[in-house]
């Protein structure tokens, strides 16, 4: 081992503990921290990682004083260079399957967890399992197992009663729900609406298990219908309307959390508008040649003749004034964007994270509270924050390497030298 480097390593493990057992240590040097907390910026920090885990954190220190670390151990110099805590998309989509590539895309663009808020299969409990255990292919998963719908959408629909929804809860829980979803939306009309009898019973049952509990809506009235009802987070920002005061401050006083979704708003008539990040390598590399090249022939000329664009592209708007005022008022205010699903909606996952990092710059986040939206915020409201969001000694090893400072600008979030899940260089 080069001296340079054991000076390093005995000075971090005596500031780190005595506690490392004889699994092989990544040590990250200095590096300079941006943790997800909201804390300043903390230049040249050592970040060591053990068996999935951050073992420590602490300025890189100095010394003469010279220690091996375990066989198969690794020090990585990240002078000059910056590290986050790795992407959490709140509002994700993993399917139709197979869902390893869609995960492994997710974790090559930084996304370390997702959330699949549609349906999944049966094996889901199990697949979580394995990633616990290590297995981790692709992003970490987390599911609503099911989504409740109103007709004519099947699955989603096929439980009626009240009664029925619950039972339908009890099955999902049974089988790995991490959440509890239900959809409200006309779509502009085309489609009944769940009934807020059958609403109430989802939430009350979902709060019976202790599940956090989703709602996807559009209209104002349903988000307030659905509030009342005990929605832990909007999945969606209200965009039929610019929220008005009183909501804004019922949201803060319940607590209740939501997650804009100005990617998928603007990628509703986007592509008709022959947007200049379709040219761009970063995008293109979540996409066959062969999508691309439908995604600017049969999509662009779809949404240019498209009758609702001008509906979408208000509906674009409202969410960008609703993101401020929200955040004016102090509600908690969590990162998603509906990507991946069925795939002609091009809703591309892990680059449309990136889209939505510059779209919550250009309704008036600044890049810390972007990044925080992403880890602490998500992982808080997600429920997973004992293990995740925030980059701490004994939390989960899942974190980016960029080569450009994200807080000057938060698209140097897309220069990413290293993504790590759990301690892991994923590749």
């Amino acid at each position: 081992m080069p001296r340079a480097h054991a000076l390093l390593v005995f000075a971090a493990a005596a500031l780190f503990g005595a506690g490392a057992s004889a699994q092989p240590m990544t040590v990250l040097t200095h590096a300079t921290l941006i943790d997800g907390s909201g804390s300043p910026p903390q230049p040249d920090m050592t970040i060591m990682m053990q068996s999935g885990r951050i073992f420590g954190i602490s300025p890189t220190p100095q010394g003469n004083f010279v220690m091996e670390l375990p066989a198969g151990s690794a020090i990585v110099n990240l002078a000059g260079k910056f590290v986050t805590p790795g992407i959490i998309n709140g509002h994700g989509h993993v399917g139709p399957p197979p869902r390893d590539p869609q995960l492994r895309q997710y974790a090559l663009y930084g996304v370390t967890t997702t959330t699949s808020m549609y349906f999944d299969q049966d094996d889901i409990q199990q697949f979580k399992e394995r990633q616990k255990a290590g297995e981790l292919h692709g992003a970490r998963i987390l599911t609503v197992m099911y989504r409740f719908m109103s007709p004519p959408f099947i699955p989603g629909s096929e439980v009626k009663t009240p009664d029925e929804a619950r039972a339908k809860v009890d099955e999902i829980v049974a089988k790995g729900a991490d959440f509890v979803k239900v959809w409200i939306d006309a779509q502009g009309g085309r489609y009944p609406k769940l009934s807020p009898e059958f609403t109430a019973a989802v939430m009350d049952q979902a709060r019976r298990h202790d599940k956090i509990r989703m709602a996807h809506i559009f209209e104002l009235a349903d988000a307030r219908r659905i509030v009342d009802q005990g929605v832990n987070i909007l999945a969606h920002d209200v965009r039929d309307q610019v929220i008005p005061d009183d909501f804004t401050a019922t949201l803060k006083d319940r607590n209740v959390s939501v997650i804009p979704t100005l990617a998928r708003e603007e990628a509703m008539f986007v592509f008709g508008d022959s947007p200049g990040f379709t040219d761009n390598p970063f995008f293109q590399k979540g996409l066959t040649p062969e999508r691309l090249a439908l995604l600017k022939t049969k999509k662009r000329e779809e949404q240019a003749s498209d009758p609702a664009r001008p509906q979408f592209h208000n509906a674009f708007e409202i969410d960008k004034i609703n993101v401020k005022k929200l955040r004016d008022a102090g509600v908690r205010l969590g990162f998603g964007t509906d990507s991946g699903g069925e795939p002609n909606r091009f809703f591309i996952q892990g680059f449309f994270e990136h889209r939505q990092m510059e779209l919550l710059r250009d309704a008036g986040l600044s890049p810390m509270e972007i990044i925080q939206t992403f880890s602490r915020n998500n992982a808080e409201m997600l429920g997973i924050d004992q293990e995740f969001g925030i980059l701490a000694k004994g939390k989960a090893a899942d974190l980016l390497v960029l080569t450009k400072n994200p807080l000057d600008d938060i698209t140097n979030m897309r220069t990413m030298e290293a993504v790590y899940l759990g301690g892991r260089k994923f590749e």
